[in-house]
């Protein structure tokens, strides 16, 4: 069983005129439709310099939560309307997915970017979805689905903070084998190598990268390689007069592979109240080892009386294949009700996985 959840995004601004821009190869020149579907191009984006560019991504175990504030500047003295998109992407490249992955088909609306918003000079901007099929098959734009379009008019010399926030699930997947599993590495990508089409070099900026719920150590920059240093419980990348090429481009890993090698009993059928299914799961994570049990005891604050030849006792709380539930017996909505567990072995607690509501499979 395959799952592909996709939301690697990044702010990707394909420029038009090569004359100013910082020569980054993403220039695209021009597109050609296929199906009633052309590829996205810009629009003056090469008479705007960004000035100032602070990237801030905060790595959860399942989501990145984004936000990018710039500062640009007209570098001309006439006034400028900049058209630009910011790409969505459908799946990763082929060498993430396989050839399969070159072949995107664009859909009417963006999928894989969560509540994005856009604003310049403070105020909501715009936004109008195009599709992208890339048909001049260009392997800088494979994965793209299509691209959030806005717009922002300059004066003549102008200065305009502008910025964007997102939400992106990590691309991912999941392998199973009876009781093996593998789960992929959650890995984030931007493209900040797409920031050359902009007026010469990105004069100053920095890359922040914050955990969101998870440890500081589960984070790895995989690129660009040594740019960035650890400061407190954040990694930071600081740069000057930088014309970004994809060698600047992100790939960092916020959750590491995980590998579950499960079914190893801890109780014989028959024992402790439970019928079976008394088992203890070894995870290798990120070269860290822990086991993932339910050897322990439980009390509960209450416990519902049985009905109809169903127990609810707590514990069964810890039957790991849900043959059976607890439910508390307090009257009224049952808040305030409570389990206490104690590990028959005392060892250092990560956490405690929990399934509410009636778990109970028949």
């Amino acid at each position: 069983m395959n799952r592909f959840p996709m939301g690697v995004v990044a702010w990707v601004l394909l420029g038009s005129g090569p004359a100013s821009g910082n020569g980054g190869g993403f220039l695209r020149g021009g597109v050609r439709t296929t199906g009633g579907i052309a590829g996205f191009e810009p629009v003056a984006t090469e008479h705007v310099r960004i000035l100032d560019e602070t990237l801030v991504i905060r790595a959860g175990r399942e989501r990145a939560k984004v936000e990018v504030r710039y500062l640009m500047r007209n570098m001309t003295d006439k006034t400028v309307k900049v058209r630009f998109g910011f790409p969505i992407e459908e799946s990763m490249d082929d060498n993430a997915y396989g050839p399969s992955a070159v072949a995107v088909v664009p859909h009417t609306s963006p999928k894989y970017c969560e509540n994005y918003e856009i604003t310049a000079r403070g105020k909501p901007l715009r936004m109008v979805w195009q599709g992208e099929k890339n048909p001049e098959g260009d392997r800088r734009l494979v994965g793209l689905s299509g691209w959030n379009v806005s717009e922002i008019t300059f004066a003549k010399g102008e200065e305009v903070p502008a910025t964007i926030r997102f939400e992106s699930v990590y691309p991912g997947s999941n392998h199973f084998v009876s009781e093996t599993s593998t789960a992929s590495s959650k890995v984030f990508r931007y493209r900040l190598s797409t920031a050359a089409c902009w007026h010469g070099s990105i004069a100053e900026g920095r890359v922040i990268i914050e955990p969101d719920g998870i440890d500081l150590s589960d984070i790895r920059v995989i690129k660009p390689v040594n740019r960035f240093k650890k400061e407190g419980d954040r990694w930071i990348w600081n740069f000057k007069d930088l014309e970004p090429t994809l060698e600047d481009d992100l790939e960092i890993e916020c959750q590491p592979v995980e590998n579950v090698f499960g079914g190893q009993p801890l109780a014989k059928e028959g024992t402790d109240g439970l019928p079976s299914h008394l088992y203890a799961d070894y995870i290798e994570r990120g070269g860290r080892w822990s086991m993932m049990h339910s050897n322990y005891e439980v009390k509960a604050s209450s416990t519902l009386a049985p009905e109809g030849g169903i127990r609810y006792d707590a514990t069964h709380v810890r039957d790991p294949w849900n043959d059976h539930v607890w439910s508390e017996g307090a009257d009224g909505s049952g808040v305030g009700e409570w389990l206490e567990l104690t590990p028959v072995a005392a060892k250092p607690l990560i956490g405690i996985h929990l399934k509410p509501g009636y778990q109970k499979k028949a």
